[in-house]
C-alpha cells in the first residue's frame, strides 16, 4: 500500500528552498519538475515599441535583453494555477538620454506589481548624445513557450545514505567533511552513516573502498529538491502553483476519461 506523501523543509532562502519529499515515485517527481519549468506562468515582456534608438544596438538586441529581464508576478492577482491564462497586458516605458548604462530598473511599469524583479540588469550603454525612448509590453505566458517565462531552476536527486565502515582508514575525515556540508551524520559501532540531503562526492584516495566497506543505499520513495526562483514569484507559490496545475491536469483527464464511459 502507497505511503502516504511526506514533506520536509531542509533550508530556504529569500530565492530558493531545498526540501525533501517521501512517498512519491519517479514519474511523479519528474512531472513537478516540469510543471514548475513549462506550466507555472509568468509576467515576461513579449513585445517592444521602438520610438528613438541610437545606441550601438540594434532594436532586435535590446527587444531580446528587455525580454528576458524577469518580472515581479503578483500571483494574488491572477489565476496563475488556471489552465487558460488572463490576457491581461503591462506596459513598461523607457526614456534614456546618455552618457550612462540604461539599467533594467529605468523601465516604468504602469502596474506597480509588475515591475523588473532585479533593478541593476544592465540593457545598452548610451554615449554623448544618444537617446532610447520604447513602449514594451508584458503579459502572462509559460516555460513551455519561451524560456523567458520560466520561473526559475528546478532540480531533485534521491535521498541516499552512505555507510562507511570503521575498518576504513581515515573514516573520520568523511565524518568532518559531511559535517562541514551540513549533513545528517549517524555513528554506530561498525560504521558511519551520511544521509546525502545536498550533493556528497568521496574523495579520490576512498573510491578503491566503494562497494565493499563503502556503500551507497538509495531511500524509497524519497528525493531531495532544489528549488530557485528568477525573481518574478517566492519559491514556495512556485511550488504550490505547480501542484495545483497537476490536480487541474489529472482533473481534467478523469473527466474525459468518463464522457468516454459514457
Amino acid at each position: 500500500m502507497p505511503m502516504e506523501p511526506k514533506f520536509q523543509i531542509l533550508e530556504k532562502t529569500g530565492d530558493s528552498i531545498r526540501f525533501i519529499i517521501e512517498g512519491i515515485d519517479v514519474p511523479f517527481a519528474n512531472a513537478l519538475r516540469r510543471t514548475i519549468l513549462a506550466d507555472v506562468p509568468t509576467f515576461a515582456v513579449d513585445e517592444v515599441e521602438f520610438f528613438e534608438n541610437d545606441s550601438a544596438l540594434f532594436d532586435e538586441i535590446i527587444a531580446h535583453r528587455i525580454g528576458l529581464i524577469p518580472l515581479t508576478t503578483p500571483a494574488e492577482r491572477f489565476s496563475l494555477d488556471a489552465l487558460e491564462l488572463d490576457d491581461h497586458t503591462v506596459t513598461l516605458s523607457l526614456e534614456a538620454e546618455g552618457p550612462g548604462m540604461v539599467y533594467s530598473g529605468d523601465l516604468r511599469s504602469d502596474d506597480e506589481g509588475v515591475k523588473p524583479a532585479n533593478p541593476d540588469i544592465p540593457i545598452v550603454k548610451l554615449a554623448e548624445g544618444q537617446r532610447l525612448t520604447l513602449n514594451a509590453y508584458a503579459r502572462l505566458g509559460r516555460g513551455k513557450d519561451h524560456a523567458k517565462w520560466q520561473p526559475g531552476f528546478v532540480y531533485y536527486k534521491y535521498l541516499t545514505r552512505i555507510h562507511v565502515s570503521r575498518e576504513v582508514p581515515g573514516w573520520e575525515e568523511l565524518r568532518e567533511l559531511a559535517k562541514r556540508r551540513g549533513l545528517p551524520v549517524e555513528e554506530t559501532d561498525d560504521e558511519l552513516v551520511i544521509t546525502t540531503t545536498r550533493a556528497f562526492y568521496l574523495p579520490r584516495k576512498f573510491e578503491s573502498y566503494e562497494g565493499d566497506k563503502i556503500r551507497e543505499e538509495i531511500v524509497p520513495n524519497a528525493f531531495v529538491f532544489t528549488v530557485e526562483s528568477n525573481g518574478e514569484l517566492p519559491v514556495e507559490e512556485m511550488v504550490s502553483t505547480a501542484l495545483k496545475i497537476l490536480m487541474r491536469k489529472s482533473d481534467r483527464f478523469i473527466n474525459e476519461l468518463h464522457k468516454l464511459a459514457d
